[in-house]
This record gives C-alpha cells, sequence and structure tokens, in this order.
C-alpha cells in the first residue's frame, strides 16, 4: 500500500497505471514481489442503512475507511407497491411456495418452501453489498482477517421486559448494555416529546422515580431529552401529566377573547393551531403509560437478527473472520473518545487500536444505486406508462452511471474540464453530474470513461477528526511531562 507521495512519482514516471478511480488503485507495471507482503485487516460494522468499513494494515494504522449505503428503503417501497395477487386476478396460478413443509426434491421447486438460509430481497441486497466490496478489497490488496461485529435483540424482550427475571446486568461493561439496548429499542428518539423539543442530547430517564420508589430494573427506564427529563423532575408519570394538563387548561383560559372582540383575521382563525410542547408531551405520556414507545420500530432489531449468521457464513469464505458485540465496539469508542460515525465504529470493533493512526484524510462514501431495470418506460403511481425510454442503454458506448471525464474546448458554451457522473442522452449531448453542480449538454466526443458503472455512486467527506486531534495532543502532552 503505497502513500499518496509514492504513488504521485510513480505514475508521473510511468512505472504504474490507474487502475480502478474509486477507491483509487494503481497497478505497477513491474512485476516487484515484495520479501515482506503487507497482510491487512477488514473491521465491519454492520448497519441496516449505512455499514461502516475500516481497513486496517498490520501496524493497526487506518489505511482506508469506507460508509456503504444500502438502498433496502427503496427496495422494500418498490415490493409494497407490487399489487397481490388477489388484485391482479391470477388466482388460476399455481402457488410459488407450498403451505406445509414439504421434502425437497431438489434444490429449488416451485411446490416446495423457501429454501434454507432465505432472506427478504431488502435485507440480501445489503449482505450483497458488503459481499460485493469484501471480494473488491480482496482483490486490490492481500486481505487475511476479517472482523465483524454481530448482534442479536429479542424483540419480545424489548415490548416486555419483565419477562427477563434479572433484576441489575452483571459485568464491566453493564452500563454500555443497558444504554444500547435502550437507545435501539426507542430508536434514539426522546419517549416524551418525540424530538419536537430540539434537545440533541438523551439520557436514561425513571419512569417512577427512584425518591418515590422506583427502581432500576429495565422495564422502569426510558430514555428521555435533557429538557423533558428536567422538567419532570421527581414527579411520576401521572403526576406529571396531570400538571401539564393544568397548565394547558389554565392557558387555554387565558387565550379566551372578550365577548365582542375579535382582533383576528377570519383567515387566520381558520388554521389549526400547532401543538405546543407541553401538549406533545401530554399525549406521549399517555402513551408511555399504555406500554406504546414513540417513534420506534424493531424492524431493524429484525433485521439484526435476520442477517447476522448469513454475513458470518458469507465472510468465511474469504478469510479468516472474527466475530465482536455491539456494546464492546461502543465501549471502545468511547474510551478513546471518538465521535459518533460508522467508520469509527468499524474501526473500534472488537478492539481499538492503543496508538490510533489514520493515514487517510477522507472516507469514501459509497451508495447503492442499482444497475437500474429491464423495463423500458417510466410509469406514474397507477402504473400507466408516461414515457418511454430508448431500448438500448448504451448510446456511443457510454451508460447512465459511467465516471467520465470531459474536457470541453473554450469555444463551446460548457468549456472546462470535468469530471463526474453522466447521464446519457439519444442525442449524443449528456449530463455530467459533479460534486457540487452539474453540466448540461456536453458532446459524447469529448468524454472519456474513467470507469464503468457499477450499481453504485461515490463521494468523499473529510474524517471527522477533532476529537482525535485533541486526545493525541494530550497524549503526546503527558508524555512530554513525564519525569
Amino acid at each position: 500500500m503505497a502513500k499518496e507521495s509514492e504513488a504521485r512519482w510513480l505514475l508521473n514516471h510511468g512505472k504504474a497505471a490507474v487502475f480502478r478511480t474509486y477507491p483509487f488503485v494503481i497497478i505497477l507495471k513491474e512485476d516487484k514481489q515484495e520479501k515482506h507482503p503487507e497482510y491487512y485487516t477488514l473491521k465491519i460494522d454492520p448497519g441496516a442503512k449505512t455499514t461502516g468499513l475500516a481497513l486496517l494494515d498490520s501496524k493497526g494504522r487506518v489505511v482506508q475507511f469506507m460508509e456503504l449505503e444500502h438502498r433496502c428503503q427503496h427496495i422494500k417501497k418498490l415490493l409494497d407497491t407490487r399489487r397481490n395477487r388477489r388484485q391482479r386476478e391470477t388466482r388460476y396460478r399455481k402457488p410459488k411456495w407450498g403451505n406445509k413443509t414439504q421434502k425437497k426434491t431438489s434444490k429449488f421447486c416451485a411446490d416446495t418452501p423457501r429454501p434454507e438460509g432465505w432472506l427478504p430481497p431488502s435485507v440480501k441486497s445489503s449482505v450483497d453489498n458488503i459481499e460485493t466490496w469484501i471480494r473488491r478489497i480482496q482483490k486490490y490488496c492481500r486481505l487475511t482477517d476479517i472482523v465483524i461485529e454481530t448482534v442479536s435483540f429479542d424483540t419480545q424482550k424489548m415490548d416486555a421486559p419483565e419477562i427477563q427475571g434479572k433484576e441489575y446486568q452483571q459485568g464491566e461493561l453493564c452500563g454500555y448494555e443497558i444504554r444500547e439496548y435502550l437507545l435501539e429499542k426507542y430508536q434514539h428518539k426522546c419517549q416524551y416529546c418525540g424530538g419536537a423539543s430540539g434537545e440533541p442530547v438523551l439520557e436514561v430517564e425513571h419512569k417512577h422515580p427512584k425518591g418515590q420508589g422506583g427502581t432500576d430494573k429495565v422495564s422502569n427506564l426510558t430514555v428521555a431529552c435533557h429538557k423533558c427529563n428536567q422538567a419532570k423532575g421527581n414527579r411520576t408519570l401521572e403526576q406529571w401529566e396531570e400538571e401539564l394538563q393544568t397548565k394547558e387548561a389554565a392557558k387555554a383560559e387565558r387565550q379566551k377573547e372578550p365577548v365582542g372582540q375579535t382582533g383576528k383575521n377570519p383567515k387566520q382563525a381558520e388554521e389549526k393551531p400547532k401543538e405546543t410542547l407541553n401538549q406533545i408531551r401530554i399525549e406521549n405520556i399517555g402513551k408511555v403509560l399504555k406500554g406504546q414507545t414513540v417513534g420506534a420500530s424493531n424492524r431493524y432489531c429484525a433485521w439484526v437478527n435476520a442477517s447476522r449468521w448469513n454475513l458470518f457464513n458469507m465472510a468465511k469464505r474469504y478469510g479468516n473472520v472474527e466475530i465482536s458485540r455491539g456494546h464492546i465496539t461502543k465501549a471502545n469508542r468511547i474510551k478513546a473518545k471518538l465521535p459518533k460515525e460508522h467508520y469509527y465504529d468499524a474501526m473500534c470493533v472488537k478492539k481499538a487500536p492503543e496508538d490510533i493512526v489514520i493515514l487517510t484524510p477522507s472516507v469514501l462514501c459509497i451508495h447503492a444505486t442499482g444497475r437500474g431495470s429491464h423495463f423500458r418506460g417510466r410509469a406514474n403511481e397507477c402504473g400507466i406508462i408516461t414515457k418511454n425510454l430508448p431500448r438500448t442503454k448504451f448510446v456511443h458506448g457510454f451508460q447512465t452511471g459511467d465516471i467520465v471525464k470531459a474536457v470541453v474546448p473554450d469555444k463551446y458554451k460548457t468549456k472546462g474540464t470535468h469530471v463526474g457522473k453522466v447521464a446519457v442522452r439519444t442525442s449524443g449531448f449528456f449530463n455530467i453530474q459533479k460534486k457540487e453542480s452539474t453540466v448540461q449538454g456536453v458532446s459524447w466526443k469529448f468524454c472519456q470513461t474513467l470507469q464503468k458503472a457499477d450499481g453504485y455512486s461515490y463521494a468523499f467527506k473529510d474524517v471527522n477528526n477533532e476529537r482525535l486531534q485533541t486526545t493525541q495532543t494530550a497524549k503526546k502532552g503527558e508524555e512530554e511531562n513525564r519525569p
């Protein structure tokens, strides 16, 4: 793995060529075998929406940060819009899956149940994305070890924590486990205002306060923002709800207008007033008392439970695989005083480097876009085709999604050098989407392909290393002050 200066020198002197643009990979023209080859470790922090990846060398230095954004939501949306069998009026067709468990006569048959290891399409797409990038990274460097974070959630106990007979969780990481459990259960949402207060800090809060006989059982804990936690104080939920209702009733009395005095525009009187913070709290407190959750869903917990072993079995085909737990990752990140980022979570999976050395200044952001569809048309919400697309996806050898470089002479309106993702047109004048803007009407004659479309779009962002620099500066100061 060469440094930027070494790679630039090799390219300028013709000793290497660009093999791939995203991620940037060069290939040597002369076959030189290293006496002591470098081996790398890939750490993965899988997520339902975004997966963090960190590539470390044998010395524990971070060579590359990546964030892989999945398209699970888009796939689920497409599946939800499909018509079911009864609406299609195709009940004459033979059902694809059998209603009863039968012996498999072959690997796949229309009369047999779903094959072993089957995953929903939205979940399978994320697993396939991770496998694609493991395979690519293994092609670019000597990847020997893979470390994956695997977590599991009991959704029944998340809905009813009192089922668990233990009052306390023992161990060094007890606090991290409880906080991670509560944040995952309530999806990082204040259970009293639902985020209406705008307070970003969330705290663990006792529904029944300890000053009035409450306990530290998980069933008595919830998540609340700092403002709501301070406003509730040492009251029970019933007492706080009654106090808020009294305040709102008194406020409504004060806002009543005297008889015969309007003072308001008729249009404003018709508009429905916005809910105040206390009204939102009253509504959500009623949900909490009924055992409901505010703004939370167990869908992503089900995603983790369904995909964790598929990820593990898939990764075993590419190297030595080790697994870790989610609360260990969070504990390592907090001890290292790193901000909450997907790539930092990946770096802290199982074990955080003692001396954190980051060799890359940027993070490669990868967004799964897919490779398009065979359907050459655009339909509206009713399924009526409103626009026909060209029968072929290629125009003059270019395809939508290709990364191109266009050098336009000064005599043209779109003069300059443009690098970005291209959207082809049958007229031969393409659109090039750059980071800051989109250039329209660039002739295909000035375009040069840098990288073919592969179902992903790429971008870079700077590494969030403000706290990291502060931590490293503090460590250096401690070492200098030592006797």
